[in-house]
């Protein structure tokens, strides 16, 4: 079994060899729960199709076990897009939402509305 500490990068080393071969998927966030439950949310530039997502489920879940790193094979993998009520977490996410309808929350909580016209980079 991968450490506690070390399995996220693992999983994201992983998926980064992986996803080599699709330039505009990327990587959104690895959650790692204690019962061996990975979550992988990618994105994609122009969209990102279930069928994707399965492809790269059954590749990452072959190398995983190929690897040994849960050998009673006690894990479970799920592959997919964080969703519409995921926030947007990279500057990847802002370019490919322009011109879309989001909901901001302000440092004092307070909810706006409105459209993202222009990405932005610091």
């Amino acid at each position: 079994m991968i450490q506690d500490t070390t399995s996220i990068q693992a999983i994201e080393t992983l998926i980064g060899q992986v996803l080599t071969e699709t330039p505009d998927i990327f990587l959104v966030a690895v959650r790692v729960k204690p019962t061996n439950n990975i979550k992988v949310f990618l994105d994609a530039d122009t969209g990102l199709s279930i069928e994707k997502c399965v492809k790269i489920n059954r590749t990452m879940y072959r190398i995983i076990e190929e690897k040994g790193w849960y050998p009673d094979g006690n894990f479970s993998l799920e592959v997919s897009s964080p969703g519409v009520e995921e926030p947007l977490k990279m500057l990847r996410q802002y370019k490919k939402n322009v011109g879309r309808n989001v909901e901001v929350i302000l440092n004092d909580e307070r909810r706006v509305e409105g459209k993202l016209i222009a990405d932005f980079t610091f």
